[in-house]
């Protein structure tokens, strides 16, 4: 087993989450919200545009896992392709944001599908070997844990970050955010930020693992073919440890993704909150308590393993958001702030979904003699978009039923009273549906210590018959 690793190299591998992050963020909190509102593309094609995108997600990110897994370098399986994402992601997310005046609906349409695409192809790139590479670095399950800690609390503040930067842009070059082109410079502006940070972030993790990630080469003859991928896809596909923990997080995945399209309409019409007090005070205490909850969940991990707590993190925040958001009154602060820190420790539980991807592929890998976890968190990055462009995909089609009307400066009672039950029992049930089919997973504390055992057996024996 490989030496402990020392705190700045987990730390330098959490900080490409921050550009990715950054780069997830605007996407989720902004794009939609833009396309409908500024370039005038009609919700339910906004959100189609969005969901058929997955389509090539669904080969792009296991076939990058495949081809990560099988990468023989000088540099390692994983750091050639961060470097070369963290290069093409900035130039597709400035496009996204800058689209040129369209006179047709067709045409918006076909410009967010091609440069959607095209920003989930470059962040695939980089965030498949690098969610991979956490893996990677260390043998031990509970190290792994604090590694994808460090990679929250990094993805966190990215996370501020991207949610920020329109804000950033608006005040330092005096744009009206009331007015269209103000909202237009403002994003654009914000797309040229979050690149430069995806930029930044990415090279400081090359940087900081480089040592041990050049250690991390595929085995000898382990070429990639049709055959491998595909027995290699029906491995996953089968694993009775991973499915579970995949499905449920693509269901949150999927409320997540309603809860961050939904939000600015829910704050904006139902609570009648300016978007610059939702980004400094609801927005900014929501990332601060994700960051302190990573002191919670490692140790509740260590203790009692990484299935219950999840599970419990999961099912409170379902609750509460079911419950909170429909009864908050107009023009206050203090329930959302409320909640903001309430759901921020909830939501830190997905380290331990992530973590446990890990300790999944060891279980792969005692039992196939394969190392796949390059494949199993493509699948993981596919289950991620999928649930997006899910979510983005139902939200259009939603907020059409209760006559949300695009670009308007007010909205009906009633359509604000529907805003509040997507935003409240819409998203809450999908983190309520996580949590129990998570619950079905085999991978308990008991297994992840058999796992660890037997591996260590294994080198053990592999170790002696090599001396």
């Amino acid at each position: 087993m490989a030496a402990q690793l020392r705190r700045r190299t987990k730390a330098g591998f959490g900080l490409a989450d921050f550009g990715l992050s950054s780069a997830e963020l605007l996407i989720q909190f902004y794009l939609f919200d833009f396309y409908t509102r500024v370039v005038g593309l009609r919700a339910d094609l906004a959100g189609y545009a969005l969901a058929l995108a997955v389509v090539w997600d669904a080969v792009s990110d296991p076939l990058m896992g495949m081809v990560t897994d099988r990468t023989r370098s000088r540099f390692g399986r994983f750091l050639p392709y961060i470097v070369l994402g963290a290069v093409a992601l900035p130039f597709a997310l400035w496009a996204l944001f800058s689209p040129p005046a369209f006179t047709g609906q067709g045409g918006a349409f076909l410009y967010l599908l091609f440069t959607y695409v095209l920003v989930n192809t470059s962040m695939t790139v980089i965030g498949v070997p690098h969610l991979a590479l956490g893996g990677a670095l260390t043998d031990d399950s509970d190290e792994r844990t604090e590694v994808y800690g460090w990679r929250l609390v990094a993805g966190t503040f990215g996370l501020f970050f991207g949610i920020l930067a329109p804000l950033f842009a608006a005040e330092s070059f005096g744009l009206d955010v009331d007015s269209e082109d103000g909202v237009w410079w403002s994003r654009s502006l914000a797309a040229l930020f979050v690149g430069g940070a995806v930029l930044a972030s990415a090279g400081a993790t090359v940087l900081a693992v480089r040592r041990r990630a050049r250690e991390a080469k595929a085995p000898e003859g382990a070429a990639f073919t049709l055959r491998s991928l595909g027995g290699s896809l029906r491995g996953v596909v089968h694993n009775r440890f991973f499915l579970p923990v995949f499905i449920a997080f693509v269901i949150a995945s999927v409320g997540r993704a309603m809860n961050a399209t939904l939000a600015l309409p829910y704050y904006r019409f139902r609570l009648e909150i300016a978007e610059a007090d939702v980004q400094r005070w609801v927005l900014g205490i929501f990332a601060g308590a994700i960051v302190l909850s990573v002191a919670i969940w490692i140790p509740l991990g260590r203790r009692f393993g990484k299935k219950w707590p999840g599970f419990a993190g999961m099912l409170s925040l379902g609750v509460m958001t079911a419950a909170a958001y429909p009864l908050f009154p107009a023009g206050s602060l203090a329930g959302p702030v409320a909640m903001a820190v309430f759901g921020g420790i909830a939501v830190g539980a997905i380290i331990l979904f992530e973590s446990l991807v890990t300790d999944v592929a060891d279980a792969d890998r005692l039992r196939t003699g394969e190392q796949r976890g390059g494949l199993y968190f493509g699948f993981w990055r596919l289950g991620q978009k999928f649930a997006r462009a899910a979510g983005l995909g139902l939200t259009g089609p939603m907020l059409a039923f209760i006559g949300f009307e695009e670009g308007a400066r007010e909205q009906s009672a009633d359509t604000a009273l529907g805003l509040a039950m997507l935003f409240g029992p819409g998203v809450g049930l999908c983190f309520i549906l996580a949590a129990i089919v998570f619950a079905f997973s085999p991978m308990d504390r008991g297994e992840q210590k058999r796992v660890q055992r037997r591996l260590s057996a294994k080198a053990g024996k592999a170790g002696k018959s090599g001396g």
